[in-house]
């Protein structure tokens, strides 16, 4: 199963998280930047579910440490705060996609597999003879 984790200090959040994407993927979880680089160093997820407001730094920060130590990662913000100007910094650190919460389960899902989508093209090379 291809893993993903979700970071975010709301136990709710998570379990909530889990019970929607456990089925087709191998979820893990943290609730804190030294949690979520952890898990990122140990399963190398496809995809991470990571809230912008954690205790003791921000989901920015967390999302700039995920891109250097696992560039092809494709990480979805979720947010409470819907701004322009943190959907900009986000993407510009290199987010997938910013989803707001609450959020919608079909909407989240649909995004997740995109992200799964565009890891795999990215991090597979064409093979001799196939198209483009």
């Amino acid at each position: 199963m291809i893993p993903i984790l979700i970071v975010d200090d709301e136990l709710g959040v998570r379990e909530s998280l889990k019970v929607v994407f456990s089925k087709d993927y191998s979820v893990q979880e943290a609730d804190c930047m030294e949690g979520a680089v952890a898990k990122i160093l140990e399963t190398k997820p496809a995809v991470v579910l990571l809230d912008i407001l954690l205790p003791k730094t921000d989901g920015i920060e967390v999302l700039r440490q995920i891109k250097a130590m696992h560039s092809d990662c494709e990480v979805i913000m979720l947010t409470a705060l819907n701004t322009r100007e943190l959907a900009a910094k986000a993407l510009e650190y290199g987010a997938f996609d910013l989803v707001g919460k609450p959020f919608d389960v079909t909407d989240l899902r649909g995004k997740v597999s995109k992200a799964v989508e565009k890891k795999s093209r990215t991090s597979h090379t064409a093979l001799p003879g196939s198209a483009s």
